[in-house]
């Protein structure tokens, strides 16, 4: 592939995709005069929290007359003692708000592992930990308050669940604000705040709107707790339940095989207990003319000049790393400085910010040459395997459920051509196996789901759409 081949992909705007650490050791020599250029980006914990942040560019230069977007890698770290475990006398405890499918399609296992799932989950929770229920069909049924689950609050919670049967429609969104209104009507305690939405079917009575169902979930953010969403089986609407859960500070899960219940309310209850730094926000003021497009799949709100994004919680000890992908004016050779980052955050009811400091600069060039110098190879070789391909696996995902087998082959071979074309100039190793070996198995499960009878490849578009949009969803925003 030729150099001038290159440079002109560059010239209308390829995707380049960098994640610069150490930005001195490859580009600092267009930088060099600059005082207030970058070397070493800091790590800051503000305030004595416990969580502390680094961000570094991708990539400090872009080509005049190109698309103009740059990639910043953002590290949230959060330490790994910030949560008093058990063993020393103080746990953090939990307020948990199950909202149940009821509809028909639940009938058979589903409702029997669910009634189970829920009954392990009771025998795990404590006297200071506060639990309610709720199921919806046709109607909702708020089976029980928010109330610490003492002894005889238990016993009677289990012969609640006991009692649960299915039948009738999905009113989904029915569900999901009762069981809202019930944790906030319960009131604030200090424990940690979660609700969980389960469904097996589509939204068909009641709300049934996508971007209302989210806007129902985003008072989780304004709120302080989280909503997060499990579809079972292959019949839920797998973009809508992401979308509740992006939208309301939560996880999402997918499960084809309902015996997984138990695991997923465990998981959710232990990560509760752990969490180190919850309703995280963060906050990064945009220069005049820069956009955020992408916060790894995330939702991102603009208010003035200051993007938003809300990433869910971070557990004690847990490392997370996102990719923010801006968008920079190109019409002159400048000097942009992105400054202010920061992540707010609450640990242990009270709040605190982590500050990066430092500014970072991104300098439009007239020279290709330089802008492809500017590549850090192992942060885009990360941004590549994390953030690019697990986005490809989410559009892929999409065009397979619609049947458009062609447009997702189209998406497939359009990334492995920019990706091949970048990487003939960094010779990323990791880059040429995972475009060898990841990128042609993708290739091949999307001709395995349109291959066989009709009834066999609908079946095939529903469960490899569903597997290869929560892969994608989990790996993007680094909650493997």
């Amino acid at each position: 592939m030729s150099r001038e081949y290159l440079k002109s992909a560059v010239m209308f705007g390829f995707f380049l995709v960098v994640i610069g650490v150490a930005m001195a050791k490859l580009h600092g020599s267009y930088l060099a005069d600059t005082p207030s250029a970058v070397t070493h980006p800091a790590v800051v914990s503000h305030g004595d929290g416990p969580l502390g942040i680094s961000a570094h560019l991708v990539q400090d230069k872009i080509f005049f007359g190109g698309d103009g977007t740059v990639s910043l890698a953002l590290t949230m770290s959060a330490d790994a003692a910030a949560v008093v475990s058990e063993d020393d006398g103080v746990s953090q405890h939990v307020d948990m708000v199950v909202v149940l499918d009821q509809s028909g399609s639940m009938s058979g296992q589903k409702i029997e592992y669910a009634r189970q799932s829920i009954l392990d989950l009771l025998s795990s929770l404590s006297s200071q930990d506060r639990f309610a229920l709720i199921g919806y069909a046709d109607r909702v049924w708020r089976y029980a308050d928010l109330n610490y689950v003492t002894d005889t609050n238990r016993r009677g919670l289990q012969n609640l669940v006991g009692q649960l049967t299915p039948g009738g429609n999905t009113n989904l969104g029915g569900g999901l604000q009762e069981g809202i209104n019930t944790l906030l009507a319960a009131g604030k305690i200090g424990n940690v705040e979660k609700v969980i939405l389960i469904s097996d079917g589509l939204a068909n009575r009641g709300v049934v709107d996508p971007e209302s169902l989210g806007n129902m979930a985003s008072v989780a953010i304004q709120k302080e707790f989280a909503v997060s969403t499990v579809g079972v089986g292959e019949d839920f609407n797998e973009q809508l339940m992401t979308a509740i859960a992006d939208r309301g500070a939560g996880n999402y899960y997918y499960l084809a095989n309902p015996q997984s219940f138990a695991a997923i309310f465990q998981q959710e209850f232990q990560h509760a207990k752990n969490v180190a730094a919850r309703a995280v926000e963060i906050s990064l003021p945009l220069p005049d003319g820069v956009s955020l497009l992408y916060a790894s799949g995330y939702p991102v709100s603009v208010s003035g000049n200051r993007a938003v994004v809300h990433p869910g919680d971070l557990l004690a000890g847990q490392t997370r790393k996102l990719f923010l992908t801006l968008q920079f004016p190109t019409s002159s050779e400048t000097i942009y400085q992105l400054q202010g980052l920061a992540v707010r955050y609450l640990h242990q009811g009270q709040p605190y910010t982590a500050t990066f400091s430092t500014s970072l600069q991104i300098a439009c060039v007239n020279n290709p040459d330089e802008v492809v110098a500017s590549i850090v190879q192992e942060e885009w070789e990360q941004k590549v395997l994390q953030e690019d391909f697990n986005a490809l696996r989410e559009r892929v995902a999409l065009e397979m459920k619609q049947g458009k087998k062609q447009e997702a082959l189209q998406q497939i071979d359009s990334y492995y051509q920019q990706q091949n074309m970048l990487n003939a100039e960094i010779g990323s190793a990791k880059v040429s196996v995972h475009l060898d070996e990841e990128v042609n198995e993708l290739r091949d499960m999307v001709e395995q789901t349109f291959t066989g009878s009709a009834p066999q490849v609908e079946m095939q578009q529903k469960t490899n759409a569903k597997f290869l949009q929560y892969e994608g969803y989990k790996e993007r925003r680094a909650q493997k």
